[in-house]
């Protein structure tokens, strides 16, 4: 979910990489820590022109924690680099957050607030303009259905002139109706948020949870001209059925994050059982 965002500031949104080291009871195939290692290599280029990060919630695909980590190609030295001489603006680290998380950023503020060069804001519901971009940000949401134990993620709206592009990270669906009604509130040109993880129907989500996010994804389609719906929803080779399920009868484009640029899905994770050798 790593955006790169430029207005007259330069703004990249979720800084963070990983690979599953379980998935489907299987490790990842060699092509896996490849797209690993490109991705890595291209957060830290827009990295380092950027002048803005966001960190949307603390897990570690979002963000770049300051340890190693051969699942998410981190170590102390990139995460520096990530961060140095930036205005970061945070998910708050102890107000709407489970345990893990908690932990997880405090461990990343005790880094940064060692960093001199670095300004911090937490951004849960707040608005700030800066030269000509304006950046809302949403109080904390559900990570999915309402009470997910997974913790809450907040949404980056950034305008800039007669043009808006929201950023909603890991709703997962949105399954939640309030995450769609802060959406909808926003009504930006460009949406980029999580689908839901159909993989796991019949596991953590139940088909109602699916139904949601269906009905929710229809209503936002049908008042946002470009929505882009990734991440968990690519973790399963159904996802097409998903998408064309929705746009069936909409006048607006549901697309996944390559199609923006241009490129073919490659599904490495969906595809871990006929991929793993």
């Amino acid at each position: 979910m790593a955006t790169f965002i430029e207005t007259d500031l330069r703004i990249l949104i979720d800084p963070g990489t990983s690979i599953a080291p379980k998935r489907f009871g299987l490790s990842p195939s060699k092509l896996e820590f490849e797209a690993l290692k490109s991705s890595r290599t291209r957060i830290q280029k827009y990295a380092e022109i950027s002048d803005i990060i966001i960190v949307s919630h603390y897990h570690y695909d979002h963000f770049t924690p300051f340890k190693r980590g051969i699942y998410l190609d981190s170590s102390l030295k990139l995460a520096g680099k990530i961060y140095e001489n930036k205005k970061l603006f945070l998910k708050h680290p102890t107000v709407k957050i489970n345990k893990s998380q908690e932990k997880r950023a405090g461990d990343l503020l005790k880094k940064l607030n060692k960093m001199e060069n670095c300004v911090i804001s937490y951004a849960d519901g707040n608005s700030f303009k800066i030269g000509d971009t304006e950046i809302k940000f949403s109080k904390p949401l559900p990570h999915g259905p309402e009470n997910s134990r997974l913790g809450y993620v907040i949404t980056s709206t950034i305008t800039w002139g007669n043009e808006s592009i929201m950023h909603a990270s890991d709703v997962q669906g949105p399954i939640y109706d309030g995450a769609k009604e802060v959406i909808l509130d926003e009504n930006p040109e460009i949406l980029i948020l999580s689908g839901p993880p159909i993989y796991l129907l019949g596991f953590a989500l139940g088909k109602m949870d699916v139904e949601n996010a269906k009905t929710n994804l229809k209503e936002i389609l049908a008042e946002i001209p470009t929505v882009v719906v990734d991440h968990h929803l690519l973790r399963d080779l159904k996802c097409f059925n998903f998408i064309k399920s929705i746009e069936e009868n909409s006048n607006g484009r549901l697309l996944v994050a390559s199609e923006i640029l241009n490129k073919e899905p490659n599904l490495l994770e969906a595809k871990r059982k006929e991929l793993f050798i």
